[in-house]
């Protein structure tokens, strides 16, 4: 039985989408053990991470234990939205009136098409053949059913053998009785919890929970309940609500015959530029991202000699583009090795407009810095402009690092700096840390050099400190903290390091933080200065 204003449709699944994703982008191997995590546990998992007892839910630190060559990599919805777009377009080509519910989810009407195309099974086959053969994918699955619910859940039940499931009309509701309760977990509102309470009651199947009385479940379990209630009873809640399919926001510029010069290709590519941020201003949209691809001309393959995502701390206009690309040709400084027939501008990352607007007086000195800085960028090249930031490290030399003017810091999940670093200095940093620690003495009362043991003892309190360099001789030490010890591969003996920290504050109220670092028995000067606060 059909419920009245249910409509058949067809329901595109491709398994492990955000799995393949992250494979591609990645360029991992489909054997590889991988799982993605999202706020510390497992979101998805390959089949191989599955075989080694990785599941759902776990928490990281389990999950390598159960299989320590594991590779964890963040879950990105953007990025498996990104992936998805070449899908979209492929099935809106074949068939109209897109609803994508999720990246590796489209659903779409299916009366229409299968007049088209003479049955609901020869729209699927089209279906399917046009996303094998524009987005090259393999696994494809779709199920057909009355209502979207019942189709996506008909998709889920089909094999890699066997692609496609057709469910008569008026059989989406004995098909979906049959089903065990978990298929609820997924949904919007409803959730693991609704179906633990579910089987406590104990129902067992779809077909148990739709036989409750619509009331008493309305009553028991609200509005979320209720949807998923009528879900199991085979009444559409969420139909498809098609929607266009995304812009292809992609630009290229082809060179017949091709250029071999730098400054040709990159006023060559100015128009081009021009026109991709005027598509995206039109739509009020702004890029932070770009991917630029640069073919040559003995690509037979149709791959790019050249790949390179390019990053903005705010957005790109159309000279940065330009900037970009010019000095991935560049390179290490000769310049393209062969004739470039081809460049191509992607859009990674998009946002709105408005949230990138200015003040009314905009942001007076930062506006100004900025366009210096990239103006200087433009003439000294990538790398000629460089800013500081914080990176992962015990010591402060290792955290300071440098980065190109321009190029957005790296993602939360990404840094380095944000990881675990058992002996890194905590509370604030020195004000004035040095590329090269400088030799100093640290003596106690007898004006003794002080040493620290193996076990981290001090062979006397700190009572004279002699900066070398930085002061005019030694300065009475009126207060002291530590010694914080620093051990760094000591499973190797060939690159193990130990390293202790002492902070201290001179008669001349200047504080300074020295390392101590026994390389040798005979060493005169073990103490250093490493930092100095103000």
């Amino acid at each position: 039985m059909t419920h009245p204003g249910t409509r058949r449709a067809l329901a595109l699944w491709c398994p492990d989408w955000s799995l393949l994703a992250t494979r591609t982008e990645h360029g991992l191997d489909p054997d590889v053990a991988l799982a993605l995590m999202e706020k510390g546990r497992v979101v998805a998992r390959s089949a191989a991470a599955d075989a080694e007892g990785v599941t759902v839910g776990l928490r990281l630190r389990e999950a390598q234990a159960r299989c320590p060559g594991i590779t964890l990599l963040p879950h990105d919805p953007l990025r498996d939205a990104r992936a998805f777009e070449p899908v979209v377009r492929a099935v809106d080509e074949v068939v109209p009136g897109l609803d994508v519910r999720r990246p590796g989810l489209v659903a779409v009407h299916v009366a229409g098409a299968a007049r088209y195309y003479g049955s609901e099974e020869a729209a699927a086959r089209a279906v399917a053949d046009q996303v094998r053969g524009v987005a090259g994918l393999v696994d494809v699955r779709i199920g057909i059913a009355d209502g979207i619910h019942a189709a996506e859940l008909a998709a889920q039940a089909t094999t890699a053998a066997a692609p496609l499931r057709v469910l008569p009309p008026g059989t989406s509701r004995a098909f979906l009785a049959a089903l065990p309760l978990d298929v609820l977990a997924d949904l919007p509102g409803a959730g693991p919890e609704l179906v633990t309470l579910l089987k406590r009651l104990g129902l067992t199947t779809l077909g148990d929970f739709a036989a409750l009385p619509g009331s008493s479940v309305r009553a028991r379990f609200g509005v979320p309940g209720m949807q998923a209630h009528d879900l199991a009873r085979g009444r559409e809640v969420a139909p498809v609500r098609p929607a266009a399919a995304p812009p292809d926001l992609t630009r290229h510029v082809v060179f017949e015959p091709g250029l071999e010069r730098v400054d040709q290709v990159a006023f060559g590519c100015r128009t081009m530029a021009e026109e991709f941020i005027a598509t995206l201003t039109a739509r009020q949209l702004v890029c932070s991202q770009v991917q630029v691809s640069v073919f040559t001309d003995d690509d037979s393959t149709g791959r790019a000699h050249s790949d390179e995502v390019w990053t903005h701390p705010r957005h790109f206009t159309s000279t940065e583009v330009v900037d970009r690309i010019r000095w991935q040709l560049q390179g290490s400084g000769s310049g393209p090795e062969r004739a470039v027939v081809r460049v191509e501008v992607a859009p990674l990352a998009l946002d709105d407009a408005a949230a990138h607007a200015g003040g009314l007086w905009r942001d007076g000195p930062a506006d100004r810095v900025h366009h210096t800085a990239t103006r200087l960028q433009g003439r000294l090249g990538h790398d000629g402009v460089l800013t500081a930031t914080i990176g992962g490290g015990r010591l402060l030399a290792e955290r300071a690092q440098l980065r190109p003017w321009g190029e957005a810091a790296p993602s939360v999940s990404a840094r380095r700096a944000d990881q675990p670093w058992p002996g890194s200095l905590p509370g604030l940093a020195p004000t004035l840390v040095y590329d090269e620690p400088v030799p100093a003495r640290l003596l106690d009362a007898a004006r003794a050099l002080i040493t620290i043991s193996a076990r981290g003892e001090l062979s006397g309190d700190p009572a004279w400190l002699d900066p070398g360099a930085l002061g005019d001789g030694p300065r009475r030490v009126t207060a002291w903290a530590g010694p914080w010890p620093i051990r760094q591969r000591w499973w190797d003996p060939s690159e193990t390091r130990r390293v202790d920290r002492v902070q201290l504050v001179d008669d001349h109220d200047q504080a300074w933080l020295l390392l101590y670092e026994q390389l040798s028995a005979d060493e005169p000067a073990p103490w250093s200065v490493e930092g100095r606060y103000d």
